[in-house]
Order: C-alpha cells, then structure tokens, then sequence
C-alpha cells in the first residue's frame, strides 16, 4: 500500500508561524529589558518613573507570552482547532499587550495583527480542521 504525503502547510499559515516566532521573540527581548531594569537598573526605573516592582511584573507576563507563542507557532505545522483558536486568542492579546509598551509595543501590536487576519483566513480554518494522522 502506498501512502500519500503529507499535506503541506498553507502558505498563510506558514506566514502566521513566521511572524509568532518573530513576536516571541521580540516579546523576549521585552521581558529581558524590564527585568534588567527591574533588577538593578535604578537610572531607567528614574526616567520611567515607576517602582522595579511593576517592571518585573510586566517582565514576567512578556517572559510568558513569548514562551506561549513559541510553544503555538511550533504546533501550527500539526494543526488542531485548539492551536488555532490558541493563537488567536495569543494573538489578540498581543494586540492589547502592545498598547502602551513603547515602539516594541507598537510592532508587537501590529505583528499580532497580522496573526489574527492571517488565522481567520479560510485556508488556515480548513488547514486547522482537518482530520489529525
């Protein structure tokens, strides 16, 4: 018996991977800026006016969303309507994690963006219901 390949993964969906990576990491590189100020960078805590204890908290919710994102973008290629509906939701609240988080902010903003209209798209729901091997 001879068994077909693979389906191969859509081109939007391939894309909407791409750019989760790419926010994680940005996301990352976020949680390493707050919780290098919130550990011992007095002079940055000074220009922004805020305790360490705020800047770690903020931190460690972008240390979590990257992981998140990395962890979904990593499970599109499987499929599944949960890792769908997990990066969109993922992808909704970077839109939200975006507002006021600087120009980082605003390109983690607009990525997410991306993710959602890309994961809406019908090719990415038929890509993500169809039947798992």
């Amino acid at each position: 018996m001879s068994t077909s390949p693979p389906p191969q993964l859509p081109g939007r969906v391939r894309t909407a991977r791409t750019v989760s990576y790419a926010v994680a990491v940005i996301t990352l590189l976020m949680a390493a800026i707050s919780l290098q100020a919130g550990f011992g960078d007095e002079e940055a805590l000074r220009e922004l006016e805020m305790t360490a204890g705020p800047v770690i908290a903020l931190g460690v919710i972008f240390l979590v969303y990257a992981a998140a994102g990395f962890a979904l973008a990593a499970r599109f290629a499987k499929g599944g309507a949960g890792v769908r509906i997990g990066g969109l939701v993922w992808g909704t609240a970077g839109i939200v994690l975006g507002f006021g988080t600087g120009m980082l902010g605003l390109l983690v903003l607009a990525a997410s963006a991306t993710v959602v209209v890309l994961l809406v798209m019908k090719d990415s729901q038929v890509w993500f219901s169809r039947a798992q091997k």
